[in-house]
């Protein structure tokens, strides 16, 4: 791999960013380049959030249970769950798993998805209107699917989410760092936003304790891992042996789509056949908040492997399309 051009591009952009990282792999090739701001230190094994790219790992834990037949995508959740999730407006229509896993099971986030400790995600999701449109018809990606998601990976496994999710973890990983050795911890990088010049830390300056819940958000299975670039690596090589079932395409109905942000979904996965800023095909996610934009994604065509972290984008950037500064770096991925 020629990886010079990743090096330089990884330096030039680390004059914007807190962090910036660029990871790529293919066969037993690795090349990790990592440039910080002045003042700040990390390296490859630096633990810090990624974001939405922790549906990855939720959804591909939910799909080895499908891939053991203990359980079907066209499952009804509640036979999972063993509580009623219908929408209101269609009390007989299921809502199955694969509806659930691919944004499309008509779930909103407008009415929030940070649940008080001492309420179960049922009573919340009983008392809230936590339903937009009619199951199965309309993709709308929402982080609610994936705490409804998380709820049902400890009930198929039998055991709390820490443990039903630690298997598939990355190495260094844990989901609100729970399950991060202190030792491990220690190497973090909080999230970062830009602001006049300085960059002002967001999250994870200091590790809050886990507090007693009655639901999965205490872990923030949606967006809460964290990990490091070595870590999101890791999670990209996996993605060539994958469940890459698409769960859902923009054939089946209309959609929220961002403009080619979103294509087709599956368990955990974007999936491109075109995508508008790669030339090949890919499978992966990407994950933006709180200052962070990154993803891991995986080029079947060329057997790359590759993932990228950007930390520090200005406050009041909310933006969840791909920067340019994201584009540059697809944009070097498909040169190498």
């Amino acid at each position: 791999m020629k990886t010079d051009t990743l090096d330089a591009l990884t330096r030039s952009l680390a004059g914007s960013f807190a962090f910036c990282g660029i990871a790529v792999a293919k066969g037993d090739a690795r090349h990790l380049s990592i440039a910080t701001a002045p003042g700040i230190a990390a390296n490859r094994h630096t633990i810090f959030r990624v974001a939405s790219v922790s549906k990855l790992v939720v959804g591909q834990a939910i799909a080895t249970f499908v891939k053991n037949r203990a359980i079907g995508w066209e499952t009804d959740i509640c036979d999972v769950l063993g509580w009623k999730l219908r929408h209101p407006s269609f009390p007989d229509l299921p809502v199955t798993l694969g509806m659930v896993a691919s944004h499309s099971a008509g779930l909103t986030d407008d009415a929030g998805y940070i649940i008080p400790p001492d309420v179960s995600l049922q009573k919340w999701c009983t008392a809230q209107p936590v339903f937009a449109t009619q199951p199965g018809t309309h993709f709308d990606y929402a982080n609610l699917n994936y705490l409804i998601l998380a709820e049902a990976l400890e009930c198929l496994s039998g055991l709390p989410f820490p443990e039903a999710i630690a298997p598939h973890l990355p190495n260094p990983g844990g989901f609100n760092w729970h399950g991060v050795p202190a030792e491990q911890a220690i190497n973090r990088l909080p999230t970062y936003r830009s602001n006049a010049g300085d960059f002002e830390a967001q999250i994870d300056t200091d590790i809050a304790p886990i507090a007693v819940s009655r639901n999965v958000g205490a872990y923030s299975p949606q967006g809460g891992l964290r990990t490091s670039l070595a870590g999101m690596l890791q999670l990209a090589e996996r993605l060539r042996d994958a469940d890459k079932t698409t769960l859902w395409t923009p054939s089946m109905g209309a959609g929220n789509y961002l403009s080619g942000l979103f294509e087709c979904y599956g368990p955990g996965l974007q999936i491109y056949h075109q995508p508008r800023f790669f030339p090949h095909a890919l499978v992966g996610h990407f994950g933006s908040a709180y200052g962070f934009k990154g993803g891991v994604w995986y080029d079947a065509e060329t057997g790359i492997s590759f993932a990228y972290a950007l930390n520090g984008y200005p406050i009041g950037d909310e933006d969840d399309d791909f920067s340019l500064e994201e584009l540059r770096i697809f944009e070097a991925i498909a040169a190498v």
